[in-house]
């Protein structure tokens, strides 16, 4: 009877607390956590193929020698630019004047037998004259005057032969001055000079010896190899766009800059396809100009990366880079719906827009920014949440957003697909345009 009334009793009492605690109200829902919106913006937009490429000289010039000799002087700085016609070496004269003053001497031989041969000429015409008239009163046979006439003839050839040969003395000392003049080594073309391979007092060989190289630096070529794909698609859009020419901007950056500071103009593609590789050589021209302390930046032989436009620039959707994520499905983002609910947005993204420089001390350069229009006021004692953002990259996007959409730029961990948010809409502003 005692183990009965017990065990009514614990039923009694797990029944009792069990009516208790599902009586206990349930515990309230957390807010919905809180994110930063901000609306795709709307700006002009252009794609391009990206190659990498490399920078050369658009001349170059061997130095050597017309001549044989000693070299005397070595004229120039070994690694500077040089002007055209700057005098670089010079050669042993001594021979080469001894050849001069010989043309010379020979060029007085052949004036002194010209001017010989007119005073005898001369004096055969005054000889003609005579026997002609003694011919006439029968004091001179005609055998004396047929002598007259041959020995004026003789020295008439004797005169034109004289001629000739202070012809061919003229054309002797130009060829000797020609010589003497390759004594002095000049530059054929302006640029930079590299070093010598050859010093004072060593024999240079005619053609044969190489004395420095001079490359090209002010104005350069870029080259790169561009796949077919690219310029078939490149030659469609210019037909479209030019029918009646094929000149294109291109865009080149070396080093670590960050972006294509540098423009140039397409001059020349290859006439076949490589069918090894499937791509066209393609060169580009650029100028290369002298910047402070008489530097200039670009070198042939750097590493280029090159930009080629697509077409011209489209007014395109853009948003915050930051705002995209990566799946297995592709690319998507973040937008909260009209009743507040995360929504999963597969993208298609385009080309790059704009990328923040890096920072400079003293400089704010112009950027993309997010602005609160509405900042709440900050509590007591607390200091104002900050109501600025800067932007680091800016992309284009080419389907699968919409304008009025709002896409969930900070915030993006606490956001699950189908779960509700708190927006707060940012403003996305673009950089100032400078003022003119």
């Amino acid at each position: 009877m005692p183990r009965i009334w017990l065990g009514t009793f614990l039923v009694a009492a797990v029944s009792a607390l069990a009516g208790c605690r599902a009586q206990k109200p349930a515990p309230p829902a957390p807010p919905p956590p809180r994110v930063t919106v901000v609306r795709p913006a709307t700006t002009p937009v252009r794609d391009y193929w990206v190659y990498n490429g490399y920078l050369n000289t658009t001349e170059s010039v061997e130095v050597r020698s017309k001549i044989r000799g000693f070299l005397t002087e070595v004229l120039f700085k070994e690694g500077t630019e040089v002007a055209e016609d700057a005098p670089l070496y010079t050669i042993d004269k001594r021979e080469y004047n001894t050849a001069v003053r010989k043309a010379e001497a020979e060029l007085l031989k052949a004036d002194a037998e010209i001017k010989t041969w007119e005073a005898q000429i001369e004096q055969s015409k005054a000889d003609l004259e005579r026997v002609s008239g003694l011919i006439k009163v029968a004091s001179a046979s005609k055998a004396d005057l047929d002598l007259a006439k041959a020995t004026l003839g003789v020295r008439v050839a004797e005169l034109k032969a004289a001629e000739a040969n202070r012809d061919a003395a003229k054309e002797a000392l130009h060829s000797a001055n020609l010589i003497l003049s390759y004594t002095d080594i000049k530059a054929r073309i302006p640029g930079r000079i590299g070093r010598t391979h050859v010093h004072r007092g060593n024999l240079i060989q005619a053609d044969t010896t190489l004395m420095a190289t001079i490359v090209r630096v002010d104005k350069l070529y870029v080259e790169f190899d561009a796949p077919e794909a690219d310029y078939f698609a490149a030659q469609k859009a210019r037909i479209r766009a030019h029918p009646s020419g094929d000149v294109a901007d291109i865009e080149i950056g070396v080093g670590d800059e960050r972006d294509f500071p540098h423009r140039g103009t397409l001059d020349f593609r290859d006439n076949r396809v490589e069918t090894a590789t499937g791509t066209i050589h393609v060169r580009g021209t650029l100028d290369n100009p002298l910047l402070a302390n008489n530097v200039r930046l670009l070198y042939p032989g750097m590493y280029a990366r090159v930009r080629v436009p697509k077409s011209d620039y489209t007014q395109q959707t853009v948003i915050p880079e930051d705002c995209l994520l990566s799946g297995q499905e592709g690319r998507f983002l973040f937008v909260v719906a009209a009743n507040n609910a995360v929504e999963k947005r597969i993208v298609t993204v385009g080309a790059p827009v704009w990328k923040a420089p890096p920072p400079e001390p003293g400089k704010a350069p112009p950027s993309w920014i997010a602005v609160n229009p509405t900042p709440a006021p900050p509590a007591e004692g607390q200091p104002p949440a900050p109501s600025r953002r800067p932007i680091k990259s800016i992309v284009a996007i080419t389907a699968g957003l919409f304008p009025q959409d709002r896409v969930i730029l900070d915030g993006l961990q606490q956001a699950r697909p189908g779960a509700p948010v708190a927006p707060e809409e940012w403003n996305l502003i673009p950089p100032a345009e400078p003022k003119k």
